[in-house]
């Protein structure tokens, strides 16, 4: 199984349309599974596609640049979370060519407002993938020390959000370093995810951002903040980091993660 995960800055990349072709062209190249993608915008001003899309939804326009050039048409499953920077709809995607049985998508924090940056919304597909089910996640959490707010309870109600026996998986932007705040990383696993970065067969650094981006501050130094974690094991046969200079053109303020393991 292929996966990809990437917070997409969408709309606020200086060359924006050349850095989502170089997405698109990757995504047609690597023929992912399932892709997870994190602030995914859509203008609140924007004409209407849908009772939830607008005509310029990031994942919209991503999609119409990936389908006609791939044989398996790829689904996009989106959900406003927030307003970003006052004028967009902020939300998670999910784009799979998997057939989809269910369609979650929730709040997983105390703020459930979407006037409230603080408000992180979840979007769950239950997937099939050589007759097995799996359930995957598209998350963008809050910071570990975000006031009115606990980490690792928003985590947790990810995990337990079903009972089914599925192998869950959860990608995305998780706000917390690895390596600066290694507490808080432990503590997220100690939820009973393994982060597939550690078991991998093969990997790089892990260094998904490099400098200082919102949210991050005056913290110019590399840092790992973005994940693919598990809840039961798995071989993994890959992990690389993608879309940061070196394997594939810079997109975005974060970069990708490429994962590759075998059910």
């Amino acid at each position: 199984m292929k996966l990809l995960t990437l917070n997409t800055h969408a709309w606020l990349e200086d060359n924006q349309a050349e850095k989502m072709d170089v997405i698109a062209e990757t995504i047609v190249e690597k023929e992912y599974d399932i892709i997870a993608l994190q602030e995914v915008n859509q203008l609140m001003s924007s004409p209407a596609i849908s009772q939830a899309l607008k005509q310029d939804n990031y994942g919209v326009v991503l999609l119409n640049k990936i389908n006609p050039r791939v044989r398996q048409k790829y689904s996009l499953f989106w959900s406003n979370s927030h307003i970003g920077y006052d004028k967009y709809d902020e939300g998670i995607a999910l784009l799979t060519k998997l057939p989809v049985y269910e369609v979650d998508a929730f709040y997983c924090s105390q703020h459930q407002r979407v006037d409230s940056i603080l408000s992180r919304k979840i979007l769950g597909l239950t997937v099939e993938y050589q007759g097995r089910l799996v359930d995957c996640y598209s998350c963008h959490i809050n910071l570990p020390n975000c006031e009115g707010e606990d980490q690792l309870d928003n985590i947790r109600a990810i995990v337990e959000r079903n009972q089914s026996q599925n192998l869950k998986i959860l990608m995305g932007d998780f706000n917390t370093d690895a390596i600066s705040d290694p507490v808080a990383y432990q503590n997220i696993k100690c939820l009973g995810l393994l982060d597939t970065f550690d078991i991998a067969e093969q990997k790089d650094s892990g260094i998904t951002v490099e400098k200082a981006i919102d949210g991050w501050n005056g913290h110019s130094e590399e840092k790992r903040l973005d994940y693919i974690f598990l809840n039961q094991p798995k071989q993994v046969l890959s992990s690389q980091v993608i879309f940061n200079g070196k394997n594939k053109p810079v997109v975005s303020d974060h970069f990708g993660l490429d994962v590759e393991l075998i059910l």
